[in-house]
């Protein structure tokens, strides 16, 4: 009786664990029914993992092998299992061994790691265009200057210019000699002809004194293309003013003649050259045959420009003193005497005391032959 009342036990305990296993079941499908309800997604829809995309490297020209360090044919640094072959001499690809692809135990993939092997190719230039076939056309010679013909528009003719013929010449303001005067220029200079005037007689230059002048057409060699040069029409030549009235000129008024005349001399009656000069004046009024002397009147000497004049003057409270006869005779009122006189040019005249001057200058020397003419005899007479 014991066993069919086990059994029977058993059995309840497993229907109730087939109870609760089938109700956990229902509930977990009602939960996975809600979700999807939520979200819109559909229960048949199996979501596959994506696989994320390795990097590539573009190669450089220059190829070293190396492990994942940088290398100068490769920009940046390759990741593990990757790296750079050479293409072969038999093209720039060669098949890869499989024990090279696969890496870890030949013909398995234990580790999944792939080792990638790069070839480097060199990228071609691109090709040059081509030059148009046919012959280089050569460049026109110029004539006049051996030089090629400058391209586009007309050739500028060159500027006409004028070399100075004479030794100078005069620029002026205007084509005619009335115009001022502005410069100069010398023999050879080099002018640059700026225009002409219409009877061809003047050229305009540049420039004198930092400004065009015009010159005449005769005094200088027009050079290039003169023809082409511009007339131009200058003002009106100027009308020179008329001359002012000369002033009144003064007349001066005549120098007095002085009272006295130069009767006689200066003569020299007596050689001597004992050194001692002599002078002997006459100074008087009247006729030859009634002659007076006159006094107070002084004699202004002169050595050498330097004023050697003594304070004595003439006498006439007595008759003339006289030389001998056999020195001529000679009348005098008034004496000069300078010891060691020597060679020297001499001035004299007649004079008041105090300088003023009575009659006009005599001069004489006694250099060289005329060092004997010691002793001078001069004669004033009162005339006025």
């Amino acid at each position: 009786m014991k066993q069919p009342m086990n059994r029977n036990r058993v059995w309840a305990r497993g229907t109730r664990s087939l109870l609760v296993a089938a109700l956990l079941l229902a509930l977990a499908s009602l939960a996975c029914s809600v979700g999807e309800t939520l979200v819109g997604r559909s229960a048949d829809v199996v979501l596959t993992p994506t696989k994320t995309p390795r990097p590539t490297f573009t190669p450089l020209p220059t190829i070293a092998t190396g492990g994942n360090k940088a290398t100068p044919g490769v920009r940046g640094v390759l990741p593990p299992g990757v790296t750079v072959q050479p293409p072969s001499a038999e093209g720039p690809f060669t098949p890869i061994a499989e024990s090279t692809v696969i890496s870890g135990t030949q013909g398995s993939a234990t580790n999944g790691a792939i080792s990638i092997v790069l070839y480097a190719t060199e990228t071609p230039l691109p090709s040059p265009t081509p030059e148009p076939a046919g012959p280089t056309p050569e460049p026109t010679q110029d004539v006049e200057t051996n030089r090629p013909t400058r391209e586009g528009g007309p050739r500028p003719l060159p500027t006409p210019y004028a070399i100075v013929k004479p030794a100078t010449i005069i620029g002026r303001r205007g084509p005619a000699t009335t115009f001022a005067r502005i410069g100069e220029a010398k023999q050879g200079t080099e002018l640059m002809i700026m225009g002409r005037s219409p009877d061809g007689a003047w050229w305009q230059v540049c420039c004198m004194a930092n400004q065009p002048v015009w010159v005449s057409a005769d005094l200088v060699e027009a050079k290039g293309p003169v023809d082409a040069t511009p007339l131009l029409t200058p003002a009106p030549t100027p009308v020179p003013p008329p001359p002012a009235a000369p002033r009144p000129t003064a007349t001066p008024a005549p120098t007095p003649m002085p009272p006295f005349d130069i009767a006689r001399g200066p003569e020299f009656p007596i050689k001597r050259d004992d050194g001692t000069m002599t002078l002997l004046v006459q100074v008087y009024e009247g006729p030859l045959d009634n002659q007076h002397p006159l006094g107070g009147y002084q004699l202004k000497v002169f050595r050498d420009g330097v004023d050697v004049t003594q304070n004595g003057v003439s006498f006439d409270d007595r008759d003339f003193d006289a030389t001998l006869a056999v020195e001529g005779g000679f009348k005098y009122n008034l004496k000069f005497e300078m010891p060691h006189a020597g060679e020297a040019d001499w001035k004299i005249y007649l004079a008041r005391p105090g300088g003023f001057r009575m009659s006009s200058v005599s001069e004489f020397t006694t250099k060289g032959d005329s060092y004997r003419n010691q002793v001078v005899y001069v004669a004033y007479k009162l005339a006025r």
